[in-house]
């Protein structure tokens, strides 16, 4: 199961100073975000996880690596291979900087494997799963455009 979505976002910064360091840094910008964890940015590549919540799992990762590429007022992610794990996130986008503001548009896809069902039982089971996972993963994601609140991109 996948789900994608693209985002849109600005982070607010005292002054255009620090925007431009956070333009630089996407572990310090992205770290903002509640949503995502563990992020660090290795020459080029910024490796991290997409965290979720989920009823009786607890918090839920999904791991993601981007190569990270900056030139003047912008900066660009793209979405590098993760491996072939049942849980996976591919994160890819640009930023800008605007004044005292980082502003960012990206495409967010999770992949989720669910073990197929063999009997009827098991097979309802995974439907239910999947559509769990939908509906959280869709708030999830949602949140990352709320998480500012104003200043979204049009």
């Amino acid at each position: 199961m996948e789900l994608e979505r693209d985002v849109a976002f600005c982070l607010d910064t005292p002054n255009p100073e620090e925007a431009r360091e956070l333009l630089t840094c996407p572990d310090r910008a992205l770290a903002r975000l509640a949503v995502f964890r563990d992020l660090e940015l290795n020459g080029e590549e910024l490796t991290g996880a997409l965290v979720a919540p989920f009823a009786l799992l607890g918090e839920v990762r999904f791991p993601f690596r981007s190569r990270f590429t900056q030139s003047g007022e912008t900066a660009r992610l793209d979405a590098c291979e993760t491996g072939d794990g049942d849980l996976a996130a591919e994160l890819a986008g640009r930023a800008r900087l605007e004044g005292a503001r980082v502003c960012y548009r990206a495409r967010v896809r999770l992949r989720i494997r669910l073990p197929e069902g063999e009997k009827w039982g098991g097979r309802a089971f995974r439907k239910m799963a999947e559509a769990a996972f939908a509906r959280t993963l869709e708030r999830t994601l949602a949140s990352i455009d709320a998480t500012t609140g104003k200043g979204l991109l049009d």
